[in-house]
């Protein structure tokens, strides 16, 4: 758990400091896998998040939200991730979405940008489920 934690916030620092979210907005950190979270696992098991959250830069519909997950997306896949949902089925205008996951570590990443609300950036983190440490 320590190590895939360790992982989780080192790879959602590296999105947040990228010149990919600079090139069309800004995020900062709002979780930083610091607490044990039982949601979404097996009684007994916990995982960790990394949780942050921005805006698009610009006048409104500036960027597109494809656009600028899928510039995230790129930078996720460079470090080892793969696309587990295919965007395609639920991007529109206003919306871009993409998930991934590392193989190796099992961290996970969601990235949601909408033009329709603020915050615009969501960007969301999780190791996988592990045994809860005694």
């Amino acid at each position: 758990m320590d190590e895939a934690a360790k992982q989780l916030v080192s790879d959602g620092d590296k999105l947040l400091a990228s010149p990919s979210l600079s090139a069309t907005g800004s995020a900062t950190a709002t979780e930083k896998a610091d607490k044990d979270n039982e949601a979404g696992c097996l009684q007994g098991q916990v995982q960790r998040f990394f949780r942050a959250q921005g805006d698009l830069t610009g006048p409104p519909n500036k960027h597109s939200p494809g656009t600028a997950a899928g510039l995230l997306r790129g930078l996720l896949v460079s470090e080892g991730y793969e696309v587990i949902v295919d965007d395609l089925d639920l991007k529109d205008e206003n919306l871009g979405v993409t998930v991934l996951r590392n193989p190796e570590t099992e961290v996970t990443f969601m990235v949601t940008v909408r033009n329709s609300q603020q915050p615009n950036i969501l960007i969301v983190g999780k190791t996988s489920c592990y045994e809860r440490s005694t």
